[in-house]
């Protein structure tokens, strides 16, 4: 990943989109399993980019969202999944996603949501603990979202792996032209 120009790509390593203001100029926090650092982008910015580079965008999967999930404000986004691994790359934003305070979270990467009197601190898998202008009864709401959009995509990829006896495996060379036909 270049996080010197701003290309960052979230990966299963991210956990949480932090936006910082500097002047006029907006970045984001980058906090990942094992490192945290600056990108010179709004964490929209990198969700959207990170959504089209799995080959979608933020706008179709904050649909599929809502599809799933109802007509709900600030819908949690399955971002990237990975067949092999199976487990889905869920972010969660903790206010509107076009607001320039929204955090986005890994729904994988918390590990606690305690409440205190201005907000709420989560506890990441890494240790990090991260405080939040934020109730934790939202936090709770939009982890349980995202907790059913992760259910959801599970019993998918189960339906789909009952049905995969139903269609021969693909070899294209078994459909090449025989070169002894005349």
């Amino acid at each position: 990943m270049n996080h010197n120009k701003g290309k960052y790509i979230i990966s299963y390593k991210t956990y949480m989109l932090q936006p910082q203001r500097d002047g006029f100029q907006f970045d984001t926090k980058v906090i990942e399993r094992d490192n945290t650092f600056i990108v010179p982008s709004k964490p929209l910015a990198i969700v959207s980019r990170s959504c089209e580079f799995y080959g979608s965008s933020y706008q179709i999967l904050q649909n599929s969202s809502k599809l799933f999930l109802g007509n709900v404000h600030k819908v949690p986004i399955l971002i990237a999944h990975a067949h092999s691994v199976g487990t889905p790359v869920i972010f969660l934003p903790t206010l509107s996603p076009h607001s320039e305070q929204n955090v986005w979270i890994s729904y994988q990467a918390i590990s606690n949501i305690v409440a205190d009197d201005l907000g709420c601190t989560v506890h990441l898998e890494n240790g990090v603990k991260v405080k939040l202008n934020v109730s934790a009864t939202t936090l709770y709401r939009q982890y349980t979202f995202a907790g059913l959009l992760e259910r959801d995509f599970f019993k998918k990829q189960k339906d789909l792996n009952r049905s995969a006896h139903l269609f021969p495996e693909y070899n294209p060379f078994t459909f090449l032209p025989s070169q002894n036909r005349h």
